[in-house]
């Protein structure tokens, strides 16, 4: 662990610093799986979604390193609120260290809204499968079909059996 103060803090900025880099990279896979969504290539968003998830290990990691740098920085008595006793700090870098922490925090709405547009197509797909599968279904013959009368009427399935050529 490093023991003077300045390195400490020299060390919180470099790993926020780079929280923020995967955290904008995290924001660009969204935007290109928005993309593949868009263009429905399956093998596209499996592939994104592998990487989604190895970047998400890597920010869940860095997380974890920025808390304890900064509770090593806080002290027992600051434990309860990290974020007011950086802001409250008068060390010089604290204040860069907000400004960091405030970009994070712009990114994270950013990557939350984007999710929420993915989550859309996502839903919209589904839903697009799903009809074209009924519709398959209806016009196989494997699901009712309203006449006019408005009486069902279920059509017999073609199979090999009954089928010339």
């Amino acid at each position: 662990m490093l023991n003077r103060p300045f390195e400490t803090w020299d060390h919180l900025l470099r790993l926020l610093g780079e929280m923020q880099v995967v955290f904008q990279k995290f924001l660009s896979m969204l935007r290109e799986e928005e993309r593949l969504l868009l263009h429905m290539d399956r093998q596209g968003v499996a592939d994104i979604t592998e990487k989604k998830e190895q970047v998400l290990e890597t920010m869940c990691r860095y997380e974890q390193q920025v808390m304890a740098v900064m509770h090593q920085l806080a002290g027992p008595k600051n434990q309860e609120s990290l974020g007011d006793w950086l802001k409250k700090s008068r060390q010089p870098q604290a204040s860069s260290a907000n400004t960091i922490f405030h970009e994070l925090f712009g990114l994270t709405r950013k990557i939350t809204e984007q999710g929420k547009k993915n989550q859309t197509l996502i839903r919209r797909t589904q839903y697009v499968v799903g009809e074209a599968i009924n519709l398959i279904y209806t016009g196989l013959g494997t699901g009712p079909v309203y006449q006019g009368s408005g009486a069902l009427q279920f059509s017999s399935v073609p199979s090999s059996v009954n089928l010339q050529g």
